[in-house]
């Protein structure tokens, strides 16, 4: 057991939400608070229907007001938020924050005046593409004072080892970098009963965007649905492609087989419906969406990229697929229409492949330890995980 410390988790973004990163936070601030922790969260004031200081889940929230106007709203925010931490940082040991953006950008510039340690986690696509470690755009003033102040900061948790690589590659020491994933509610996500393996029953939750790659999936599942005419895909989730993806549905002759039940609130109910969990992405960080599925007890039919490579063991909790490859998709997936023991069997490895490496017990004890010793070196078991048939 650790000693009790004081957290300040602070989300670059709407709070409570459904994102990944609030999520993860919210997920976190939970547990740490049940372990015996102090935690507070801070986040900006983005939704003004809500009052500057309330509690999310008996955890106080603390909202930043700033005026919304378009680039000096950014600026004054930041300001905003700097003077707050050098205000309040007596009452802290560690500040977790949930995305590498302008927050963690400000910190960075003042953290030679902070005590608590100051970490960050760099999801991915969000930092790498348009964010600011997105190397396209390291000339602009605003993006290089961002990240020469990111630089400055205790430690990072990165969620891949794609992360990791980029990281170093950008300019980031080494000592400071930890491989450290995205923690899995076991509890929230764990399946009770026997499912029913009589048909298919695939099953997407996420964004409808084009780097979810489901317009592959689509035109995939036209071939999945001739050789199991009873198989039927679930796309949960909303989206700008939504529209289009359903015309697309219709445009395959595929409509009575895929269903769009749009944004779904009880997630693993929708899981624990379902049978297999597919995600044809282009790109991800590690996502949260096959570790939820992975909890519930599915195997994983995805593409072959970093993220889905760092969770998902080919042959052993699913099935790797090349990305952009509609056939090898469809071929995936029908091997495991055909075969609902192998699906049963694989989604009871993925439940116990997630059980020890991504619970939030692991995943809390490995960040006390970067809270403590932010340079120390940090080798949570998720690195040491070698259970994929083909290694």
């Amino acid at each position: 057991m650790h000693a009790p410390i004081r957290i300040l988790m602070v989300v670059d973004g709407r709070y409570p939400a459904t994102g990944g990163a609030e999520m993860q936070a919210r997920l976190l601030s939970r547990s740490f608070a049940a372990a015996g922790h102090e935690v507070r969260v801070l986040v900006p004031h983005l939704d003004r229907s809500l009052p500057f200081a309330d509690q999310v889940d008996g955890i106080p929230v603390q909202r930043l007001g700033y005026p919304k106007i378009k680039g000096l709203g950014a600026i004054l925010l930041n300001l905003n938020f700097a003077l707050w931490l050098l205000r309040h940082q007596g009452e802290f040991d560690a500040i977790h924050i949930h995305m590498m953006h302008n927050l963690a950008g400000a910190a960075g510039w003042i953290n030679r005046w902070l005590k608590p340690t100051l970490i960050v986690k760099v999801s991915g696509a969000a930092e790498f593409q348009g964010g600011i470690l997105d190397q396209k755009l390291m000339t602009k003033p605003v993006h290089w004072i961002l990240r020469k102040g990111a630089q400055r900061l205790d430690a990072y948790q990165c969620i891949s080892k794609k992360t990791v690589k980029i990281m170093l590659k950008a300019g980031f020491a080494k000592e400071r970098l930890h491989l450290l994933p995205n923690a899995v509610d076991l509890v929230r996500f764990a399946y009770k009963g026997t499912r029913d393996q009589s048909s298919l029953r695939a099953v997407f939750v996420g964004r409808h965007v084009p780097v979810k790659g489901l317009d592959v999936l689509l035109e995939s599942w036209v071939r999945v649905s001739l050789q199991s005419p009873d198989a039927h895909l679930t796309l949960a989730g909303d989206g700008p492609e939504r529209e289009r993806l359903m015309t697309l549905s219709r445009q395959l002759g595929i409509e009575n087989s895929v269903s769009f039940p749009g944004l779904v609130q009880d997630v693993p109910a929708l899981l624990s419906s379902h049978n297999l969990y597919v995600q044809a992405s282009h790109q991800e960080g590690l996502p949260n969406a096959v570790l939820e599925a992975m909890a519930n007890g599915l195997p994983t039919v995805a593409t072959q990229i970093s993220g889905h490579e760092d969770v998902i063991a080919h042959g052993v909790t699913g099935l790797l697929v090349p990305p952009n490859h509609a056939d090898e998709l469809a071929a995936a997936l029908s091997h495991l229409a055909e075969n609902p023991n192998l699906r049963q069997e694989m989604g009871a490895t993925a439940r116990r492949f997630v059980e020890q490496y991504f619970s939030t017990e692991a995943v809390m004890q490995s960040l006390l330890a970067v809270y403590t010793q932010p340079s120390a070196p940090l080798s949570h078991p998720m690195t040491k995980a070698k259970i994929n048939a083909n290694r």
